[in-house]
């Protein structure tokens, strides 16, 4: 049960997010709309969404903290030779961003909560797993998005040259 609230909870929080709305407006305005405020806002939420459902699942099944960081962070650092410099900025700033007061009081609670209801869990480590998934997220997302951005526009430019 604890899984899917995470899912729905990160979800509804970045949405709710002030700077997150700030960043949205901002990138809009400097990509001239080629990324939608929309667009980036649900790519934030959808990554910040399933960052928290891997929180939970390795605060239910014990999975080490290190076990998520250092393959995110590697595929991360892989993924910036394959976007452009504009979407790596993009991503990392979102990565400071989402980890704002909304997102983190609310997931902070739950993560400490679900932490001190299973035996053996220690709800100071628990927490602070969930914060460092949660910057990661939105780096990964944006990334990805960047990637699909990338493509599209290389395709389409592909169609217009022949």
């Amino acid at each position: 049960m604890v899984i899917p609230i995470g899912l729905l909870l990160g979800f509804v929080t970045v949405i709710a997010e002030p700077a997150v709305r700030v960043l949205t407006y901002e990138v809009e305005q400097v990509s001239g709309g080629y990324v939608s405020q929309k667009v980036l806002l649900y790519t934030l939420s959808i990554g910040v969404a399933v960052s928290i459902g891997l929180a939970m699942a390795r605060i239910v099944y014990g999975i080490p903290l290190m076990h998520m960081l250092i393959p995110g962070y590697a595929i991360t650092l892989l993924m910036t030779r394959f976007t452009s410099e504009t979407f790596i900025s993009m991503a990392f700033d979102s990565g400071g961003v989402a980890t704002g007061p909304m997102t983190v009081t609310f997931i902070l609670a739950m993560a400490v909560g679900v932490a001190t209801g299973i035996e053996g869990r220690d709800p100071m480590l628990d927490g602070f797993g969930l914060v460092a998934l949660v910057a990661l997220a939105p780096i990964l997302s944006v990334l990805l998005l960047g990637f699909f951005l990338g493509r599209k526009r290389s395709e389409d430019d592909d169609r217009q040259g022949s």
